[in-house]
């Protein structure tokens, strides 16, 4: 029929409606709706078309039809379908009590959904705890004062990081050997006691082995956790949710490597694989003489994916079915111009619909029982059957073991393979029968696009995360002047010798004072001989300030104007001994002084000039190579604010560069600390804020930046959760689980990678790496500034992260309980009038589906990047312990009040995300360790380890030496692998020896890991399942021999303990909502194409029936009278047509 009627749509031509069940929705039960050809100049096809199409119940039009009653029956379809309980008392489906129901009772939905709720509700005590231990760090963070930063965000995350641990007298740690030793608790000391070696009580140093300490034990407690919950807690749900739940895997098995057709009979498929199985279960040395031991067989036949474009079908009949109804309505109430559109309408999925037929091709017309099998489900009586089966076919999932199979276990000759049931609703039917290697290619195609986005994703997300602060420009000034540090003992300087360097390691290569073209040298008297620059190493001249012989005044300093502008970097002095400072501080200058002797003595360099970081001489007169480093620090102290007049007149000094004063930016700081954010905003109505106008918009931008790189992570995820949609749809992958754990690790990896790593990456400085990761540079990796976990870099980065983890928590949680409570009712008030249908209005009643595998992937994500950088943010496990409770509540609250039934997933996307902690754990120990390690932020000696770390790291304790002061003295910078061994030394310090412990024990466990995973496990596995198998024998006979047959009862029970027969566990399931068949009619997800192949059964029905009838009448020389519903219907079609 469907070769001579070329055009219009086939289908399946079958004496028995197909898949065994009668679906017809209300419309349906009113209407026969048949196919019409989309080309209206086929006459033949539009007369064939006639005969098959709509016929509209003359009852139809207005008595029957009634919208309250539709209404009723779509809001108990919404209760039906949601997250309910039947109560077998009242008849009514009923939510679940929000408050009282623990995850244990939500077994019903499916284990997946429970041991992801016992997941994060555990999940947020272990942060509680893991908060608890790492409180004295807190603590010791918080009373730190470190950090001060203009930013008023960074200075709040900051103050709570390590890069705020210690505290600096007043005066300030003014050398690296000062900073080490810098006391734990931040107050300021009197002066004449700040000059005391033992009024510190508790020094940084001496307490960060115990914090050290206590963040190796709270990440042990993480690690032990996610273990405990992959091996112990997963097994033991499950099989107390099995015995508590009953569900039709209980019953059923999977059988694969079925023969495809049969060489006889193969109609009657079902009942020879239902014989087969009744006769392997009489076959057992403990035979079960059950007749009707088999409930149900349910066949997965070869539709070559046809069952996507049937649900298509399905979906355009279901709409076509409300067009219909709405035209009928529309011409009985006299609105003509509504139903002419309502006709446009259907024509349109009339046409579709055609479209849709003509590409399912040969599916349509080929008859169920004629199709191939995949697979099949059986369903048994009782669950200890089921149990008996597996157990005889327990080889048979090793394919090396199916060869060995006997005979009376194969079927028509072919080895099967046996395995437990999934869910019926874990179950994606229209991929069952695509073939396994060509999925395998799929999986292969999707994995590469998968990389190919993320790079894509990486060069977006690099482009906007750059928050780092620019790094520093070389000081190149005219004039240079060196002063006696405040904090230095004595007011006398006295000099034999200054030499500045351009080489940052003080190297006399060219670019030195002495070769640079000078206009003079001078001090607060007048201008000094030039010979006082040289060092010559025997004093023979000397320069003295007027502080030697005038105690007490501020002319301590001396300065050298060259004719253009030098960048210095090093620089040596000698003194004479007599009165050494013992700290000096070097100045930048725009420009020189007036030469006039009352300026000379009333100029102060630190109101004019950019400072330097203080450094301290070697000795009392070779001071050896002094770095120069600007001073990026700013009083804190109200009183010590730079005045207006001062900021001004720096201003005025900087010319079209304002914002490279640093008097002017300390005093924009200051103000924008005292005003708070009105300081920033405009209008800039008062002098300090017109004065700072520049410096508050460059503010502004920053901010604007860092807001918008964590904007970005956000809204990029989002977009990614579209596009791997459409990946893991086109893999084709059979159950629902399996989807879950592919969009699991895709939308993890990439929210991950843009949310925790890329902005660390993107903020490093790598200067120099090999030439084939030449491509870095496309991802902006290794721009940066950072070449190291500095105080800048938890202050500005790390603030950063914070933000973006705070923004990916609110996009995290709210959006899905909106789309719940707030789109879903409204959409439904909305649509619901121009719905008339029952099936069309079920469907904009049903509640939207929660998603597991994106919250659990959501969830890690959060996680990981807490555990990440907890080391050095310890506020981030109570942010991680806020999240776990506001995940708990809401989830749950959107999954039992506003939520479908979820698909009942597997344990295993749970268990693939909880398998993953330890990869938290080991970057964990990754940065805390290199954070700690860091003598600046943390500084503690040696531990007794240092010979292992020197062994496993290749490098020695004198190589250390060499790379840190090279690093110091600015000779090498950015992140080389001689640095990175330097730092992975540090790991052995006495604040991080447990955290190398856990990172060289989980770098050995992975190596093992995957070399089990990728190389050995293939070829071991069947000689592991022997060796079990022959333990279990052994077991079992010699407990026999006991006489332990309460531990034999107890280790084989469920195999022996009787079961409640199907029926009636089919009563209790339905009770709860669950759908306790594996046919594909009764699959809630595919009742529309289930509805497209009836109607296409009914269609290939009518065309044969008609077929034959018009022969026999030609044959007979009569013709067909037509009857009065035929004319009128006739009529109606060509209308439609017509329009």
């Amino acid at each position: 029929v469907g070769e001579e009627a070329d055009g219009v749509a086939g289908g399946e031509e079958s004496d028995r409606e197909p898949l065994g069940i009668n679906f017809v929705s209300e419309a349906t039960r009113r209407t026969k709706f048949g196919e019409r050809p989309d080309e209206v100049g086929n006459d033949q096809e539009i007369e064939d078309s006639s005969e098959i199409a709509v016929e509209v119940d003359a009852g139809f039009q207005m008595s029957g039809f009634d919208p309250d009653a539709l209404l009723a029956e779509a809001k108990l379809h919404q209760r039906r379908t949601a997250c309910t309980v039947l109560n077998k008392e009242t008849g009514e489906y009923e939510f679940e009590p929000l408050w009282t129901t623990t995850p244990r009772t939500m077994g019903h939905l499916g284990v997946g959904v429970q041991l992801y709720f016992q997941f994060i509700k555990q999940m947020g005590a272990i942060f509680l705890v893991m908060t608890l231990i790492s409180l004295p760090a807190l603590s010791f963070n918080i009373m730190g004062s470190m950090v001060d930063d203009s930013s008023s965000v960074n200075n709040v995350f900051g103050r709570l990081s390590i890069a705020n641990l210690g505290n600096c007298p007043a005066s300030g740690c003014q050398s690296a050997e000062k900073l080490r030793d810098r006391c734990a608790f931040a107050f300021h000391l009197p002066v004449f006691l700040e000059r005391e070696q033992d009024t510190c009580d508790l020094r940084v140093k001496d307490i960060t082995q115990w914090l050290g300490l206590l963040d190796g034990l709270s990440i042990l407690l993480f690690m032990s956790f996610g273990v405990y919950f992959v091996q112990r807690w997963i097994p033991r749900i499950v099989r107390e949710t099995d015995e508590a739940q009953i569900t039709p895997a209980d019953y059923t098995i999977w059988i694969h490597q079925l023969p495809k057709v049969l060489c006889e009979d193969h109609e009657h498929y079902e009942e020879k694989l239902m014989d087969h199985f009744q006769g392997v279960l009489k076959s057992l040395k403990d035979p079960v003489d059950d007749d009707q031991a088999i409930y149900d067989v349910s066949l997965v036949r070869e539709y070559n994916g046809a069952i996507m474009r049937f649900t298509s079908k399905g979906q355009h009949l279901q709409d076509q079915d409300n067009a219909q109804m709405l035209e009928a309505q529309a011409r009985a109430s006299g609105k003509e111009k509504v139903a002419a559109k309502l006709r446009k309408t259907i024509a349109k999925r009339d046409s579709k619909i055609n479209c849709i037929e003509r590409s399912l091709g040969k599916e349509a017309k080929i008859t169920d029982e004629n199709r191939g099998v995949c697979s099949a489900f059986v369903t048994f009586r009782h669950e200890q059957y089921k149990d008996k089966i597996l157990n005889e076919y327990r080889f048979g999932r090793h394919a090396l073991f199916r060869l060995c199979q006997p005979e009376r276990l194969r079927f028509q000759g072919h080895m099967l393979k046996v395995v437990e049931a999934c869910e019926p609703t874990d179950l994606y039917w229209e991929n069952l029968d695509y073939n396994r290697w060509k999925r395998l290619m799929r999986k292969g195609v999707v994995f590469v696009l998968t990389f190919l986005v993320l790079v894509l994703c990486s060069i977006v997300i690099a482009s906007v995360e750059s928050v780092s602060n620019e790094p520093a420009e070389t000081m190149q000034k005219t004039t240079w002047v060196i002063a006696n540090a405040s904090s230095s003992e004595t007011d006398c300087l006295s000099f034999c010798g200054w030499d500045l360097f351009s080489s940052s390691s003080c190297v006399a290569d060219g670019a030195t004072s002495s070769t640079w073209a000078a206009e003079r040298l001078f001090d607060a008297t007048g201008t000094v001989a030039a010979s006082t620059t040289q060092l010559d190493g025997t004093c023979s001249r000397r320069w003295r300030s007027i502080g030697c012989s005038s105690p007490g005044s501020n002319a301590s300093w001396i300065g050298i104007e060259f004719s253009s502008e030098h960048a210095v970097r090093c620089m040596k002095v000698l003194q004479d001994g007599t009165s050494p400072a013992k700290e000096l501080r070097l100045f930048a200058c725009t420009s020189a002084p007036s030469t006039a002797a009352e300026g000379l003595a009333s100029w102060i360099p630190f109101e004019h000039c950019q400072a330097m970081e203080i450094v301290s001489p070697k000795t009392d007169t070779y001071s050896g190579s002094l770095k120069v480093v600007a001073d990026t620090s700013c009083a804190t102290d109200p009183a010590d604010y730079v005045a207006l007049e001062v900021a001004e007149q720096a201003k005025i000094e900087a010319g079209s560069r304002p914002l490279s004063s640093p008097t002017l930016n300390c005093f924009c700081k200051q103000q924008a600390k005292k005003n708070l954010a009105g300081f920033i905003t405009p209008p800039y109505d008062t002098p300090a804020e017109e004065l700072c106008k520049e410096w508050s918009q460059e503010t502004a931008r920053a901010y604007g930046k860092v807001a918008g790189a964590a904007l970005a992570v956000v809204i990029l995820n989002e977009v990614l959760l579209g596009i791997y949609s459409f990946f893991i749809a086109w893999e084709r992958l059979c159950t629902v689980t399996e989807l879950a754990q592919s969009q699991l690790w895709k939308l993890f990896t990439s929210q991950f990678l843009n949310t925790g790593l890329l902005m660390v990456l993107v903020n490093a400085s790598f200067k120099h790496y090999p030439d084939f990761l030449f491509f870095i540079k496309f991802f902006s990796i290794g721009e940066g500034s950072y070449h190291d976990l500095s105080s800048q870099w938890f202050t500005v980065v790390g603030t950063t992260l914070v933000l973006t983890i705070f923004l990916e928590i609110f996009n995290n949680i709210v959006p899905p309980v909106i789309i719940s409570f707030v789109a879903t009712p409204l959409k439904a008030r909305f649509y619901r009038k121009t719905k008339v249908t029952q099936e069309a209005l079920n469907a904009v009643y049903t509640l939207p589906e929660w998603n597991l595998p994106l919250r659990l992937a959501q969830s890690l994500n959060v996680i990981f990047c807490v555990v990440m950088y907890s080391g050095g943010m310890p506020i981030l496990y109570i942010v991680g312990f806020l999240y776990c409770v506001a995940a708990y509540w809401m989830d749950k609250w959107s999954l039992l009040r506003a939520s479908c039934r979820p698909p009942a997933y597997r344990e295993d996307v749970v268990r693939m995300g909880v398998h993953m902690l330890p990869v938290a754990a080991f970057l964990h120990t990754l940065v805390a360790a290199w954070a700690f390690g860091n003598q600046v932020l943390f500084p503690s000696d040696w531990s007794v380890l240092k010979p292992l770390a020197e062994s496993v790291f290749g490098i020695t304790e004198d190589r250390y030496n060499e790379v840190v002061e090279a690093y110091r003295m600015g000779e090498m910078d950015g992140v080389t692998w001689d640095f990175c061994s330097a730092r992975f030394l540090d790991f052995a310090r006495e604040g991080a020896w447990l955290l190398m412990l856990i990172f060289l024990a989980s770098c050995v466990y992975y190596m093992v890991y995957w070399l089990w995973v990728m190389l050995l496990k293939p070829f071991l596995n069947p000689l592991a399942f022997l060796a079990n198998e022959g333990l279990r024998r052994l077991t079992k006979k010699f407990l026999k021999r006991c006489g332990c047959q309460r531990l034999l009862h107890f280790l084989w029970q469920s195999a022996e303990n009787p079961t409640m027969p199907y029926e009636e566990a089919k009563m209790e399931m339905e009770a709860k909502g669950m759908t306790s068949s594996y046919r594909l009619a009764d699959n809630v997800k595919y009742r529309a194409a289930y509805k497209a192949l009836l109607h296409t059964a009914e269609l290939v029905k009518q065309m044969t029936e008609k077929s034959i009838k018009s022969s026999a009448m030609a044959a007979a020389g009569t013709s067909e009278e037509k009857s009065e519903d035929d004319i009128v219907y006739e009529e109606e079609t060509d209308r439609h047509y017509e329009i």
